[in-house]
């Protein structure tokens, strides 16, 4: 009986967001406005970060996609991560696939290998990095740059997502503030938009506030040079953005867990 309380006191039933920061050495120095929120500073991490980096030699950029690199968003849990989502693209009888903001593109890869007949559309905001990827990601049916903020939802809608269609958002969370992101499924609405997959980065509990002030405080005492790089969230912070326009189900995919939505 405690342990179900305590879990769920940890995992803090409130709507909050806070700031995230990271660490990116000598990239972070080159970055627009010594912040990340922008696709001129997208293009020098996916250049110059060997974390972040989308490698411009094929065969290299294959052992990342299978995890062999480590990689931002490309952990040990990808292959499991894509093929739980397999299952449920089978399951929902999926054949189009329009993912945003795909940075290295591991995760699109996986399920293009898994399942070579599913179409495949990538987009991503930064230009130089839409280019690295149509040297290396061949599966792919399309690569395109697009702005999840302020672009046109509605063509999206008419050029990528027919019938038996879904978006995919993985780990593009925290890129916008909470405005924006209510402003982003409002549009994918009005484009009747039916099916998006959310997977997000995380959702923050008591000890992972504790754990990322904690680093932040060591950080400003040891006069390490940080970067603001967005935001991150709690699970019911999260459900306000799509409230009243889809209808969410919880879903898990190689450990990190997700929301499923349908178009009310």
């Amino acid at each position: 009986m405690i342990k179900p309380i305590l879990k769920y006191i940890n995992s803090l039933p409130v709507p909050f967001t806070m700031k995230h920061y990271q660490v990116f050495g000598y990239s972070g120095s080159l970055f627009k406005d010594g912040e990340l929120n922008s696709a001129d500073s997208w293009d020098v991490l996916r250049e110059t970060h060997p974390q972040f980096s989308v490698s411009k030699n094929r065969k290299e950029w294959i052992r990342a996609s299978e995890a062999q690199i480590k990689k931002d968003g490309q952990d040990g849990g990808l292959l499991i991560r894509a093929q739980d989502i397999n299952r449920l693209l089978e399951k929902e009888k999926i054949t189009h696939i329009f993912s945003v903001g795909v940075g290295g593109a591991g995760l699109e890869y996986q399920l293009k290998k898994i399942n070579p007949k599913l179409h495949m559309v990538c987009s991503e905001y930064a230009p130089k990095n839409v280019e690295l990827l149509k040297e290396v990601f061949l599966e792919a049916d399309e690569i395109i740059q697009f702005d999840i903020l302020n672009g046109d939802w509605k063509e999206i809608k008419r050029k990528y997502l027919p019938n038996n269609s879904i978006c995919i958002m993985y780990r593009v969370d925290a890129s916008f503030d909470d405005t924006q992101w209510r402003g982003i499924f409002e549009k994918m609405s009005e484009a009747k938009i039916e099916t998006v997959l959310f997977i997000p980065s995380s959702f923050l509990t008591i000890l992972s506030i504790f754990n990322r002030k904690w680093r932040e405080f060591k950080w400003k005492t040891s006069k390490t040079q940080v970067v603001f790089s967005g935001y991150l969230r709690t699970k019911m912070r999260f459900q306000s953005f799509w409230k009243g326009l889809y209808e969410a189900t919880p879903h898990e995919f190689g450990g990190i867990k997700s929301f499923l939505h349908r178009l009310r």
